[in-house]
Parts: C-alpha cells; structure tokens; sequence
C-alpha cells in the first residue's frame, strides 16, 4: 500500500526527472546555435561544448515571471586566443546569440 509520503517522493521523483530532460533540451538547442554562430562567424567553437552559466527570473511585458536561462561557450579566431560568447533563452524562446569579438581574456603569445 501506498502511503502519502511515497506519494510525495515519487512525484518530487518525477519532477526533478522532467527539469532534467527540460534542462537537456535546453543545453542541446544552445549548443546547435553556438555551432551555428561560430560557422558563419568564420571562428572555431573551442570544446564543442556550452555549459550553463546563470538560471534567473524575470518579468515579461505582462509582468509574468519567465526562467532566463544563459549559457556560456568559447570560441577562437586563431587557435591562440579565446574568445567568450552566450545563448540567452527567455522562457521557451530565444532571446539573443552573441559573440564578444573584443578583447580575448585569454591570450597566447606566440615564441
């Protein structure tokens, strides 16, 4: 028999099993868009990979409350150098893709 506090487990259960697949949907979308971005920037996506930076709330123009998500990835022009970039997703849509073609935090100097 079932009592409520295997109730309460299975369904806490369940929705740690759903934000993950969410999350995974999420991390896969954004790394697409990296690839993406950095094919028609002409740069090379370091580590084929993105990792999720910041998970926020904000209000949308009706003042309902969105999950911001940003997640992080690196990319570079020479090989030498790293250059930052990030794919924010506002609620289930995109917001913006960019790539900080300024100054690389990270650079090697050559011999």
């Amino acid at each position: 028999m079932w009592t409520l506090g295997d109730v309460f487990i299975l369904i806490l259960l369940m929705a740690a099993v759903g934000i993950w697949v969410q999350h995974d949907r999420f991390r896969r979308r954004a790394l697409s868009l990296a690839q993406q971005a950095t094919e028609k920037a002409q740069v090379q996506l370091l580590d084929q990979s993105v990792s999720l930076r910041k998970v926020s709330l904000r209000r949308d123009d009706r003042g309902w409350p969105q999950v911001v998500r940003y997640f992080g990835f690196e990319f570079s022009r020479s090989g030498y150098d790293r250059f930052r970039g990030h794919v924010e997703f506002i609620g289930l849509s995109l917001s913006e893709v960019e790539l900080d073609l300024g100054d690389p935090y990270w650079r090697h100097e050559k011999d």
